[in-house]
């Protein structure tokens, strides 16, 4: 998150945020244990100044397009969208960090992820945390975030920074 928060932070959108745009170092090899997750993937990074919204390129037009179907209409607005969408897909991506391992192997990849908590459970975060504490392990995986993060409304959901600063970011809940 701190890798998004900077990208908003300098007026850029990741756009495509997902399990394989995210790569993990370590110090040295003796280190594993103190893993450092960095972004890449940015091929499709867009510019989000003000000043250059309305000369966007290629790379951003289906973002407007589903901002103006989200009723996003100023540059304000579409901006406001566009750092939501990241958002989003951060959220889809703790999701998947939080699911799949418990997943038997093959079973569940981040697509199927997406259509589960869309189509299946339509969002509804608080559905999807009933049927799943059906397993302990899933008991702490950081539901309110979550719920933040995958809210329908794009207007609703919070800045990276505000993410960063979630008490189960911060460790404060575990």
């Amino acid at each position: 998150m701190k890798g998004v928060a900077y990208l908003h932070d300098h007026d850029r959108l990741h756009q495509s945020l997902g399990p394989f745009s995210v790569v993990l170092n370590t110090i040295s090899e003796k280190e594993g244990s103190y893993l450092i997750p960095r972004l890449r993937d940015l091929a499709f990074s867009v510019n989000v100044r003000y000043t250059e919204l309305d000369d966007s390129g290629q790379l951003s037009e289906g973002l407007w397009r589903r901002a103006s179907g989200a009723g996003a209409f100023t540059q304000m607005e579409k901006r406001a969208f566009g750092i939501a969408d990241d958002i989003y897909e951060a959220g889809l991506l703790f999701a998947y960090l939080a699911f799949v391992p418990f997943c038997e192997a093959g079973v569940m990849d981040s697509l199927s992820l997406q259509r589960l908590l869309e189509n299946t459970f339509q969002l509804d975060l608080e559905a999807t945390r009933e049927y799943c504490l059906a397993d302990d392990r899933l008991v702490n995986v950081g539901w309110e975030l979550l719920q933040t993060m995958l809210n329908a409304d794009f207007c609703k959901r919070p800045t990276a920074e505000a993410v960063l600063n979630h008490r189960f970011m911060t460790g404060a809940v575990l």
